[in-house]
């Protein structure tokens, strides 16, 4: 049984002749009559009453008729299937991240491609460094956002490299944000309080070189930093598409840091070596729309 075999019998059923098909399908009559033959011979009896006007399905034909449909039916969807997946309009993205790196331009970047390919699958996945790499060592997701540079034991191959300028923000309302002009230790000491993220080795040792030992110290998470902010309480150096939106509404303010040095979060979008020649469409898509989202923070290489 052949797929042009069931293509006739449902057109044939369709045209009620063997000639107005014929003619549907762009072929011969005695083409369309001997794959109708050897469908029969196939199923096992007539298909069809012949004689009179128009075609009748016989009892077997009546019956077989849908099984036939639901055959051409799925080969099409499976066709198309197909034909989307080699477009990378289906199939399967599969990223890990590090649970401080899914805001900005990243949930942009989530949120256009999701719209763009609505039928690609999309698994975020958050955890730490080592869990990520074996994650991906694993083949559990086929790209990482990491913070780089990274020491890793396996071979990585960095896709996208990202460099986040780190500003200082307060809330508009914060004595600090009045000031036209501070210093680094005017944040330290009159942030009210100054809330520390451990972003890196330069910015830890920022903080040891100013903070004196008679002054206590609060190391918060990303998030936890940036909500306390918004809030109106302390200030923070924070990343800049972190805060990019809030900026814009005047939830925040960027405080005027003359001496600030020029901090970054450096992280990278990666994948194992070995696979990089062998990334789906669908993942080719996202990281192009990653790299669109996030090109004021791409990292020349």
């Amino acid at each position: 049984m052949e797929i042009n075999q069931l293509q006739a019998f449902d057109m044939v059923t369709r045209q009620g002749s063997f000639s107005k098909a014929a003619r549907a399908l762009d072929i011969s009559q005695p083409t369309i009559s001997l794959r109708i033959r050897a469908l029969e011979e196939a199923v096992g009896g007539i298909l069809f009453v012949r004689g009179g006007t128009r075609l009748e399905l016989t009892e077997l034909g009546t019956s077989f008729l849908p099984y036939a449909r639901q055959a051409l039916s799925a080969l099409a969807t499976g066709t198309e299937i197909v034909r989307q997946t080699k477009q990378g309009a289906r199939g399967r993205v599969s990223l890990a991240t590090l649970p401080a790196m899914t805001t900005g331009f990243v949930s942009s970047a989530i949120a256009r491609f999701k719209a763009s390919y609505p039928q690609v699958d999309l698994n975020i996945h958050t955890n730490h460094s080592d869990q990520i790499l074996e994650m991906l060592y694993d083949d559990l997701v086929k790209l990482g956002l990491l913070n780089w540079p990274l020491f890793s034991p396996i071979s990585l191959t960095p896709l996208l490299h990202f460099r986040e300028p780190l500003v200082v923000v307060a809330h508009p309302a914060h004595p600090l944000a009045q000031r036209e002009s501070l210093t680094s230790l005017d944040v330290v000491r009159e942030g009210n309080p100054y809330w520390q993220v451990d972003w890196e080795t330069e910015t830890r040792s920022w903080h040891t070189h100013l903070i004196g030992a008679e002054q206590a110290l609060t190391a918060l998470p990303i998030h936890t930093a940036h909500d306390l902010v918004v809030r109106g309480i302390g200030v923070a150096l924070l990343a800049r598409p972190l805060v990019t939106d809030d900026l814009a509404a005047g939830r925040l303010v960027e405080l005027p840091v003359q001496d600030l040095p020029a901090f970054a979060r450096e992280s990278a979008l990666v994948c194992l070596s070995r696979e990089r020649q062998h990334l789906s469409n669908a993942t080719r898509n996202f990281i192009d729309v990653l790299r669109e989202e996030g090109r004021m923070f791409i990292y020349p290489e």
